[in-house]
């Protein structure tokens, strides 16, 4: 993907959390099927990853950088649900489209020749342009799943 196309889908994630603001805060706090996460945890747990990535991603997205694995999912998910049913979905909703445009700006300030240069997370060598690739077809993972009825 293109730097423009990775901005493009960041756009069209802002739009779709703009879209979710007319779910009630019942439907919203509701699992989309039964053991699985309501809307508003999804949001929370993307929201989440999105400041996870914000301070220990981009910052350090350098050539030859040596990044940190990244920490337990279960713990860091869970985390996030429960910071989700500690407040509104129309919160998470600002938090989250707060945290996405925190990674719109840091990204436009790339020039797009680092985006092919190789870092490391772990033992995995990554590029800026492969960790916002996989980034967006998260999200769209996620996104999916809030209409999964």
């Amino acid at each position: 993907m293109t730097k423009e196309v990775i901005r493009q889908a960041h756009l069209g994630y802002l739009s779709w959390l703009d879209t979710l603001s007319k779910l009630s805060e019942d439907k919203a706090n509701t699992p989309y099927k039964t053991g699985k996460w309501s809307p508003n945890e999804i949001v929370m747990h993307l929201a989440e990853w999105d400041r996870f990535t914000l301070d220990q991603r981009i910052p350090n997205m350098k050539e030859g950088e040596k990044l940190e694995a990244f920490p337990n999912f279960e713990d860091f998910n869970e985390k996030a649900a429960a910071r989700a049913n500690e407040q509104t979905f129309q919160e998470t909703l600002s938090y989250a489209k707060q945290q996405r445009q925190s990674i719109m700006e840091q990204l436009e300030a790339i020039a797009e020749v680092e985006w092919d240069k190789v870092f490391h997370i772990g033992e995995h060598k990554e590029t800026i342009r492969q960790y916002f690739t996989s980034f967006i077809e998260h999200d769209n993972h996620h996104r999916l799943q809030i209409f999964d009825k």
